[in-house]
């Protein structure tokens, strides 16, 4: 009988979860209905990884030109900047920093014809620095970074999805 009723609670756990609207990252989820994309890109570096990993697994090709897609990805401007924002007063030492990441997006279509203005698509993260776990900090830094390269990443395809 206690089986059964674990039976029936992990049924029950299992159907809430899908039924959320949860789903594992790269799963099927938010496939896009664009099949060809070209990715133009000026002064960018850090995010194309990770576009071009995102938009593989939505099942969408990537061309080398803009022949025969069905959208244009303009991507220029990447900035990626590191502020002090705050200091302890009685060592000097820096204590909290701001991470700072910029890409200025434009989607057009195959001729060439904008779909919405070029918009600036940034994100700001504050992360505290202890110096004596300078090493720890630094790798806390980069996963910081290439989490908001992968939230901007998401932006982007979410803007591609609605503009179709």
């Amino acid at each position: 009988m206690m089986k059964f009723i674990q039976k029936i609670i992990l049924l029950v756990l299992m159907l809430s979860v899908a039924g959320c609207g949860y789903h594992l990252r790269g799963s099927g989820a938010g496939k896009l209905n664009v099949n060809k994309v070209y990715l133009q890109i000026q002064n960018v570096q850090l995010i194309v990884p990770e576009l071009r990993e995102q938009l593989t697994i939505r099942d969408v090709q990537i061309n080398p030109s803009s022949e025969g897609t069905d959208r244009i990805v303009k991507l220029s401007n990447e900035q990626y900047d590191r502020r002090v924002l705050s200091v302890d007063e009685g060592t000097g030492k820096v204590t909290e920093y701001e991470l700072e990441y910029h890409v200025w997006l434009e989607i057009l279509t195959s001729n060439g014809r904008s779909l919405a203005e070029p918009q600036d698509i940034s994100l700001i993260r504050d992360i505290t620095f202890d110096p004596n776990a300078a090493v720890g900090k630094f790798d806390e830094e980069i996963l910081v970074r290439d989490d908001m390269i992968r939230s901007v990443a998401n932006s982007i395809l979410l803007r591609l999805q609605a503009l179709e």
